[in-house]
């Protein structure tokens, strides 16, 4: 279970994700997770809401792109944004 304490460790693994996809030729998905990752110096709901954006399209369209475990860390990232966003 990926469980992240802070922004700035959604924010690593967002870059992680990002370089993953880029790596496994998954451009355009890499580009949609940089996007999202570039919100981080704004308003921290905008970089919540646009990684939560970005995270629902990987893993709608990844295509088995990502290893099993590397998907389920993804909806638990998932999981965990729906949880902190519905809260606000």
């Amino acid at each position: 279970m990926k469980t992240l304490h802070s922004n700035q460790e959604l924010y690593d693994y967002m870059l992680s994700l990002m370089s993953t996809l880029k790596k496994r030729g998954a451009d355009v998905l890499s580009e949609t997770v940089d996007f999202a990752r570039n919100q981080a110096s704004g308003l921290s709901t905008e970089f919540l809401g646009e990684s939560r954006i970005a995270l629902r399209r990987v893993a709608n369209q990844e295509g088995n792109v990502l290893t099993e475990e590397e998907r389920t860390d993804l909806l638990d990232v998932l999981r965990q944004l729906d949880e902190a966003l519905d809260k606000r």
